[in-house]
């Protein structure tokens, strides 16, 4: 039943994608209105897919990789659509939507049969630590989308190209604020998971930290954008050089968190007891 709602899901996620990217060249009051809810739908049905889930199994579906890609697009849509809510910023979405409809996707091809939950799994530390990781990666996608913007946004200024995407794109100053907005959510979220996974390690395993790559990856990415985050605030960091960086560390997140397991098998896939 799961599988099907997904299904449903990734279409719509699609739609979204297409109706989102329309709005870019096309700009219309009934398009910035009509592609957040496409969304928003999609967002229900995901939201369906994942309760269906819940109480078939017992437990969240973020225990395999196929889930967690399925998890992370739901809470990046989640978040996009609350700072819809609060900034106005279709234009976001056009890069926000393409993403989950395409880690929706590829949620697939990793099949969609249901394992036995490893038993270093069965805790209530997993949707505590996941959700915290996640978040924070999800309001870094987010800040990846507005530096990408502001990259565009300055190359269009600086070759005095004013297209019409020039006109849909928010300020320099409006999406480097943004840039720090985010930042400033995600990086205490990051911390976060990073301390319930710590914790959770500590409490199954007896160590709290044992120089897995995934947990060294986290560590590298945790560095990076706190010392981008502490930059911006004691040493003026801003502009190209602060979403260039802030781009680096969503890569470092997305490359982790893609390969991370499949090339180093870990805790995190209950691969160690």
């Amino acid at each position: 039943m799961d599988v099907a709602l997904l299904e449903v899901t990734a279409v719509l996620y699609l739609l979204a994608t297409g109706s989102f990217i329309i709005y870019l060249f096309l700009p219309r009051d009934f398009l910035s209105r009509f592609s957040p809810l496409l969304l928003l739908a999609g967002l229900i049905i995901h939201t369906s897919a994942l309760g269906v889930h819940f109480f078939q199994t017992g437990f969240p579906a973020v225990t395999q990789f196929r889930e967690a890609l399925s998890f992370f697009s739901w809470l990046m849509v989640a978040v996009y659509l609350l700072v819809q809510l609060r900034y106005r910023l279709t234009v976001l979405g056009s890069f926000i939507a393409p993403l989950a409809f395409l880690m929706s996707l590829a949620a697939f091809a990793f099949g969609t049969g249901s394992e036995e939950l490893p038993p270093a799994l069965k805790t209530y530390w997993l949707p505590l630590h996941v959700t915290l990781a996640f978040l924070g990666n999800a309001v870094f996608a987010l800040a990846f989308g507005v530096s990408l913007m502001y990259l565009l946004q300055e190359y269009q200024l600086k070759n005095k190209k004013m297209t019409g995407l020039y006109k849909r794109f928010p300020s320099l100053e409006t999406l480097d604020r943004l840039n720090y907005v985010f930042l400033v959510w995600g990086f205490p979220l990051m911390t976060l998971g990073i301390l319930t996974g710590s914790m959770w390690a500590g409490i199954h395993w007896g160590n709290y930290w044992s120089w897995e790559p995934r947990q060294i990856s986290s560590a590298i990415t945790w560095i990076l954008y706190g010392a981008l985050l502490q930059g911006r605030i004691t040493a003026g960091l801003r502009g190209k050089k602060a979403a260039l960086l802030t781009m680096v560390g969503f890569a470092v997140v997305l490359g982790s968190f893609l390969w991370g397991d499949s090339v180093f098998p870990s805790r995190h896939s209950g691969s160690f007891e």
